[in-house]
């Protein structure tokens, strides 16, 4: 039996798909919906500041929420040497070995979990010395996928340490 396990004790999976929380997004969805009805409500001819700004500003919103609402268009991929994230259909991809550890960062009033890696680094310095001035970290995913923050930290160093070998 692999000395690798998860939270619950069971042994790691050899690929885990996680989604974002779909309750969430429906529920953000629902608030620019109703906000968007509040700007047809008010229409261009009484407020056009209100019906052109803040209704295409929730009506944008409202777009973006609507496939992750649904499932489609944002997941977290871990498999044995690295993790994909894909964000409204964008995809990028980190090996384990690249991240030294994973940990819950706080942006506002929500936690992500947040990692360093030479690549971002090198890529984008000026960029990466900014977040890790904001948030503690030059790299961060944009969801904690149905879990908190220190959950999925603690699975991402799970697979990263039997990734390397390492005895949890």
């Amino acid at each position: 039996m692999s000395e690798h396990l998860d939270a619950d004790g069971d042994p790691l999976p050899d690929t885990m798909m996680l989604k974002p929380d779909r309750l969430r997004w429906l529920v953000v969805f629902l608030i620019c919906a109703a906000f968007i009805a509040i700007a047809i409500w008010l229409g261009p001819e009484r407020e056009p500041l209100v019906f052109y700004g803040a209704g295409g500003f929730f009506l944008l919103c409202a777009l973006i929420a609507t496939p992750l609402m649904f499932g489609v268009g944002s997941s977290l991929t871990l498999d044995r040497e690295g993790f994909s994230c894909r964000t409204l259909f964008r995809t990028f991809r980190r090996e384990w070995r690249e991240c030294p550890a994973f940990y819950p960062v706080s942006t506002g009033l929500r936690k992500f979990v947040g990692f360093t890696t030479e690549q971002d680094e090198a890529a984008h310095p000026k960029l990466a010395a900014a977040n890790r001035t904001m948030i503690g970290a030059s790299g961060m995913l944009p969801d904690t996928f149905g879990l908190d923050a220190e959950g999925l930290s603690d699975l991402l160093n799970r697979f990263r340490a039997r990734a390397l070998g390492l005895n949890g």
